[in-house]
């Protein structure tokens, strides 16, 4: 913050004095900001939650246009109209969030596209606004210029006259520092691991206890709220406003800031809007272009957009990342290290809070009772029977392996319970509490969490942050309590830091709390994603084949955690092939064939079925079918 403030005077010391030749200075460190807002917002819709946006610039023209009208019409003072400017653009976000949440890709671009054109569009050709004339144009309203800005009596003057210091900066920085200390808090927040997790799979966040869907909304009603101050910024600047100053190159501007700085860092936004605003605005490029004029041809040369654009493509070769992307991955390298040793050497904590947390609550009385309850499951694709009415139950303290050949249903059983798939018929109940037909997010809520066939990680997040996001606060952490941070979050993150230290050493990842979970062999992914998983601290987990992948030592220690965790009196349904682990860890099994139980017991009597021996040898005459996974995908 302090850095930030130094950053901030330094930048408009050159018009202390309020010469005319700092004038244009002036306004390109209003535009800097106003840019940087917009950009940082964009960034925890594109850079987060990877939704590809281009309705940035129109949500900063309707927070331009929106205070101006406030100021100028409805002479609101300007505590009062940026608070409603806000709300305005927050709002409409919000509404165009309904409507398009649900799509990713380019379909979700192409609608923020047409949104930016419409917007465009509007300012041109609605009188109301000037229309063409820009507004305010003395025509229709008197004046070309919105009036100045004051508060408790002061009066902020934009830098559009020389012979006075254009106070108005003050205010801007000012605010921006705000913003960015606010988003700041948010990006770093669970709320942002959740955002993060919506961006890497929308599947695996709502199984980490993310509602998807209002996330996203809540992140473009955020970011357009944030675009809307930027367009605050540009009337609070320019006291005046063109429609052609917020045509669709505008957002494509902010989406390059994006891009460039470091699309999904907290500051690479930031830093790109630095660039690419002073590349646009300063006469940088003016001689670039002059050369290229005299050298080779009076018609054919690169203009400053074009430069901007080469500059963008040479970068993101060089730059993959943006620039405080691939600068902070180069820095990280250098220290992971010594960090991961320095943790691998320090003492475990044996603190009372630390073994509540890893220890499931258990009752005596009720050893014998099913903490998970399957009754007539079934699940059905077109004509194929995927899970045909089976039960299934669990008690506290033990595992119930799952198994059967492939295509038998056992990842859609999964996929069922776990909310994955919506059932067709039965009743699951999860501590007696029916959860048939509930999205993944509120079945992980209360107390079910799973892991899947293939390792479901933020490979670009540390191995450390990929367990933090598996706790209860990246679904349930409020955004504006991340955004505010009290003193409460301060310990909450200190707290999580220490128990997922805890669960990694668990799992035997502890040196490898801060390598990336890119770089993991394939038998550390499937420990982190156990620790993950363990973090939301369920009843019951299921195991999609953990032992898939893994070597014979591997497997052994698989087998020593789970008995551990059966220990500590976690319900568990391990789906598996490996019959040496099922045969050691599992206290019942259940075998599967075409979506059905075909035998039950102990793991002794259950391998030892002739019907389920027939079923493997396939000497039975029934034919597997394709077992589907999610969004009905065989495999």
């Amino acid at each position: 913050m302090v850095l930030l403030a130094l950053l901030s005077f330094l930048a408009v010391a050159p018009g202390l004095g309020g010469e005319g030749t700092s004038i244009p200075h002036m306004q390109l460190v209003g535009l800097i900001a106003g840019t940087m807002v917009a950009a940082v917002g964009l960034n925890l819709v594109s850079g987060f939650a990877g939704l590809i946006s281009l309705g940035q610039g129109a949500m900063y023209a309707i927070g331009a246009y929106v205070f101006g009208y406030l100021s100028l019409k409805g002479d609101l003072p300007f505590l009062l109209a940026v608070p409603v400017t806000l709300v305005a653009c927050a709002v409409l976000g919000v509404f165009v969030a309904l409507g398009t949440a649900r799509l990713r890709g380019p379909q979700f671009t192409m609608i923020t596209l047409v949104l930016a054109v419409l917007v465009h569009k509007v300012l041109v050709e609605w009188p109301v606004l000037g229309a063409a004339s820009g507004y305010p144009n003395v025509l229709q309203h008197e004046t070309g210029l919105l009036p100045d800005v004051s508060i408790f009596g002061f009066t902020f003057v934009p830098p559009l006259f020389g012979g006075e210091f254009a106070s108005v900066l003050l205010l801007v920085l000012g605010l921006t520092l705000i913003a960015l200390v606010l988003y700041r808090n948010l990006s770093l927040s669970s709320w942002g691991r959740s955002l993060r997790a919506v961006g890497e799979s929308e599947l695996l966040a709502s199984h980490l206890g993310v509602f998807v869907f209002r996330r996203k909304v809540a992140a473009l009603g955020i970011a357009s709220a944030l675009g809307g101050l930027g367009g605050i910024f540009y009337a609070l600047l320019f006291a005046h406003l063109q429609p052609e100053s917020f045509d669709v190159f505008f957002s494509i501007t902010i989406l390059l800031a994006v891009i460039l700085g470091g699309s999904g860092t907290v500051l690479g936004p930031a830093v790109g809007a630095v660039i690419v605003v002073w590349l646009e605005r300063s006469d940088a490029l003016e001689g670039v272009t002059e050369f290229q004029r005299r050298t080779f041809s009076e018609q054919w040369y690169l203009s400053t957009p074009g430069i901007i654009g080469l500059i963008l493509i040479v970068s993101l070769f060089v730059l993959p990342r943006g620039v405080v992307g691939t600068l902070s991955d180069q820095v990280a390298k250098r220290t992971r290290r010594e960090r991961g040793q320095a943790a691998a050497t320090g003492k475990p904590s044996a603190s009372p809070s630390m073994t509540e947390f890893l220890t499931v609550e258990t009752d005596d009385s009720a050893d014998a009772e099913a903490i998970l309850a399957i009754t007539g499951a079934a699940k059905q694709f077109g004509g194929l029977r995927a899970v045909d009415n089976v039960d299934l139950r669990v008690r506290r303290g033990s595992i119930h392996g799952v198994i059967g050949p492939n295509g038998a249903g056992k990842s859609s059983l999964a996929n069922v319970v776990s909310g994955a798939y919506r059932p067709d018929g039965g009743a699951i109940l999860l501590a007696g509490e029916d959860i048939s037909g509930l999205r993944p997010d509120q079945i992980t809520h209360r107390g079910l969490a799973r892991t899947f066939q293939t390792p479901q990680l933020f490979g670009s997040a540390t191995v450390l942050e990929n367990v933090k996001a598996g706790f209860a606060d990246t679904g349930r952490l409020s955004w504006w309590k991340a955004a505010l941070k009290p003193r409460s979050q301060y310990r909450r993150e200190a707290e999580l830091e220490e128990l997922s230290a805890a669960l990694l050493r668990r799992v035997g990842l502890s040196e490898e709390a801060h390598v990336l979970a890119e770089g993991l062999a394939y038998g550390k992914a499937r420990a982190l994603e156990i620790a993950r998983a363990l973090a939301s601290q369920p009843k019951v987990l299921i195991l999609d084949e953990p032992a898939a992948g893994l070597n014979a030592t591997e497997v052994t220690e698989l087998g020593r955690l789970l008995s551990e965790l059966r220990a500590d009196g976690l319900g568990l349904i391990l789906v598996e092939h490996h019959m040496d682990l099922i045969s050691t860890v599992a206290d019942e099994v259940t075998c599967m064939a075409q979506g059905a139980v075909i035998a039950h017991g102990s793991a002794s009597e259950v391998l030892t079925d002739e019907t389920v021996r027939a079923v493997y040898l396939g000497t039975s005459g029934v034919s597997s079918q394709p077992e589907t996974t999610y969004e009905g995908r065989p495999v």
